[in-house]
């Protein structure tokens, strides 16, 4: 087999959106390379990962949502809310580490936990269920705040927002790839990730076939409020302060990501390597526009021009793939 042949091959296998994303995410790194040349070194690209670590975490919870045919709106106010909570408590406890990374795994899982049950038991909409503990987030963390800024000093969150593994791999990258390797495990190797698929498919056939559907998709959603209370972590370290506006934007930043790598807004369809690419995607973009000045609503309006094009791409393939069926 000679080079060509093997690279058609291994294109046929590679899905059609994933190489889609790819396509993009290379010409957006062309064109950012023309309008300033030192795009391409390793600082500014590790930088460009770093700057994007929470967005990315975000975006492994959203992508697990989303495959079961939901969507997570709360994301963004419960990173704020977790990141502040348990920073006042760090701070109130002397500074106790324990208190900061504990509270926030605590208030992460019990996040996700009451969207799953609310979802799964109250059976409501993951809209509303969502939609609803975003409003409760932002309550509690302007209750907890109290509006007030404040600072984190300690060493530890020092070199977790802004050291280097080896001195060259920001901690911010070495957490994301870490987490990239946790959710590709649980999507790609566990039941869970059989059921994800099956969830997203169909939930009545996935019930016939003996997946526990309400089990399973809390389970879903406790794993989607880690993710967010990681980020919050990430966040809170490498802004070394806490604020009410902390995560502002990074919730819709995550879903598009996910939906740009390839995730199906109808569910059943995803992957972790196709998420990364579309948070490399949205970084490249954010990088490559605030290099021209550009203002942020313009930046925001070009993400949401790229949303919408990718998920009326999505729905063109599920409406092709329906007619071959």
């Amino acid at each position: 087999m000679d080079k060509k042949e093997g690279l058609r091959v291994l294109c046929r296998k590679i899905p059609r959106n994933r190489l889609i994303s790819l396509g993009i995410l290379v010409l957006l790194m062309v064109a950012a390379t023309v309008m300033n040349p030192a795009f391409l070194t390793a600082d500014n690209l590790l930088g460009i990962l770093a700057q994007n670590s929470a967005r990315g975490i975000l975006a492994l919870g959203a992508t697990f949502v989303l495959m079961t045919g939901g969507i997570d709106l709360a994301a963004e106010n419960g990173l704020t809310m977790i990141a502040v909570v348990a920073s006042v408590s760090h701070i109130m406890t002397g500074e106790n580490l324990l208190v900061l990374f504990g509270g926030c795994l605590i208030l992460g899982a019990a996040l996700g936990c009451v969207n799953g049950l609310l979802i799964t038991r109250l059976r409501l909409l993951p809209f509303v269920a969502t939609l609803a503990m975003m409003s409760i987030a932002q309550g509690i963390t302007l209750f907890a705040s109290e509006g007030k800024i404040m600072f984190l000093n300690h060493p530890v969150t020092v070199f977790i927002g802004s050291g280097k593994l080896f001195h060259i791999i920001p901690m911010p990258v070495v957490i994301f790839a870490g987490m990239c390797v946790v959710a590709y495990i649980l999507l790609n190797k566990t039941k869970m990730g059989t059921a994800v698929y099956a969830l997203g498919g169909n939930k009545e056939a996935a019930e016939y076939s003996g997946i526990q559907v309400k089990r399973e998709e809390t389970k879903v959603y406790i794993f989607d409020g880690i993710c967010v209370a990681v980020a919050a972590l990430v966040t809170v370290c490498r802004v070394g302060q806490i604020s009410p506006n902390l995560g502002e934007g990074a919730g819709m930043d995550a879903i598009a990501a996910a939906v740009i790598g390839g995730t199906s807004t109808l569910g059943g369809r995803g992957s972790i390597g196709g998420t990364v690419v579309g948070v490399c995607i949205i970084g490249v973009i954010i990088n490559a526009l605030t290099f021209l000045n550009v203002p942020v609503i313009a930046q925001d309006a070009a993400k949401g021009l790229i949303i919408i094009f990718t998920v009326i791409f999505d729905a063109l393939g599920n409406r092709a793939r329906r007619g071959k069926e």
